[in-house]
């Protein structure tokens, strides 16, 4: 054994996508989503409240839960650690079903995680986002209104560099199933701009947004066919928005740095 002192952990917004890598054969705790989390989820999105939340208490561990953090340990495995990433994956990187809503009582029908670096917190970092849904599954990246100053730097340099974000950004909407949308307010109502194929420039409701979203969506017939390989897919999809993550991070990314020279 050496008796060297471990590399320590990388920042994650310098690590490059050529130096991002996954384990050949991947190890995977996670089974797969069954139809029973969809039928369950199914019945939230009919009933929104926490009686019905307290109805499914059971099945939100044995079909949500446990399947989620298995998926969770399996990003560890196979992400995190082969690239050593200082990312918290442990605590409250899972959202919650039941609503924080003064008392109304909501409850969600989806659940999604995101790691985030230990010195902010998941709704204060850019996120890396994976969600189950009643419509399937769904991987991107998001920064929004909860990372004030995160989500003013995305913009900025968005605004700086914007041939820099479209060549991020166009490769993905070339593909079947990934969405690049912004939402926002207009008085008391809130917004979604949605675009689904490649940009020829920036979209004005990126000025002055809420939140800026690139996801891939998975539906959910192909979640349930792709059983435990979810999470390969899942691994392809991170690397694809890795590029982004760093736009919105690293330093040097804005008008006149070498990459946009």
């Amino acid at each position: 054994m050496s008796n060297e002192p471990p590399a320590p952990a990388i920042d994650p917004p310098q690590k490059p996508l050529d130096a991002m890598h996954t384990p050949e054969d991947l190890d995977r705790s996670f089974e797969g989503w069954s139809e029973d989390v969809f039928r369950m989820l199914d019945r939230l999105r009919a009933e929104p409240h926490i009686d019905q939340y307290k109805a499914e208490k059971p099945g939100v561990t044995e079909f949500l839960k446990d399947p989620f953090r298995r998926y969770r340990d399996d990003l560890v495995v196979n992400w995190v650690l082969p690239n050593r990433l200082g990312f918290e994956t442990e605590k409250y990187v899972f959202s919650r079903l039941l609503k924080n809503d003064f008392g109304a009582g909501g409850c969600n029908d989806n659940l999604w995680m995101s790691f985030y670096r230990p010195e902010t917190r998941r709704l204060e970092d850019v996120q890396i986002t994976h969600r189950v849904s009643p419509d399937g599954f769904a991987v991107g990246i998001y920064v929004g209104a909860h990372a004030t100053d995160l989500l003013t730097q995305a913009t900025s340099r968005i605004h700086d560099a914007p041939g820099m974000y479209l060549d991020l950004v166009n490769p993905l909407l070339q593909n079947k199933n990934w969405r690049f949308h912004t939402h926002g307010r207009a008085g008391r109502s809130k917004t979604k701009t949605v675009f689904d194929a490649p940009l020829d420039q920036v979209p004005d409701s990126v000025e002055g947004a809420d939140g800026i979203h690139v996801r891939h969506y998975i539906g959910r017939e192909e979640t349930l066919h792709l059983g435990a390989e979810l999470v390969d897919r899942a691994l392809d999809l991170v690397l694809d928005v890795w590029p982004i993550y760093r736009f919105y991070l690293a330093e040097g990314m804005g008008r006149g740095s070498p990459a946009e020279k």
